[in-house]
């Protein structure tokens, strides 16, 4: 990524990088941030690098490294949608 958004002070982080940067946020009782896409697909990287004329150095070998990873990313994927739903109360019984 070019861009990565910095959490205000206050924020939990939820999960974190191995050079520590924060992947998975919460500000507050129900918001939640994430960097990049929890669940992205290679296809959907693929689609967005054409749309723009330069192409950062490495990029076939980062989509490799994505297509690699996407049965992992899926996995926890499911992890994580439960948790949004816990964190944010989306799923309330009704009374």
């Amino acid at each position: 990524m070019r861009d990565r958004p910095v959490p205000p002070a206050g924020a939990k982080v939820l999960a974190a990088g191995a050079s520590g940067e924060s992947l998975v946020f919460q500000i507050r009782e129900n918001c939640v941030g994430f960097l990049g896409h929890p669940g992205i697909k290679s296809g959907m990287i693929e689609d967005l690098i054409m749309e723009f004329e330069d192409v950062p150095e490495g990029t076939a070998e980062n989509l490799e490294k994505l297509r690699a990873a996407q049965g992992e990313i899926t996995a926890a994927l499911s992890k994580i949608m439960v948790g949004l739903i816990e964190i944010t109360q989306l799923m309330q019984p009704s009374e």
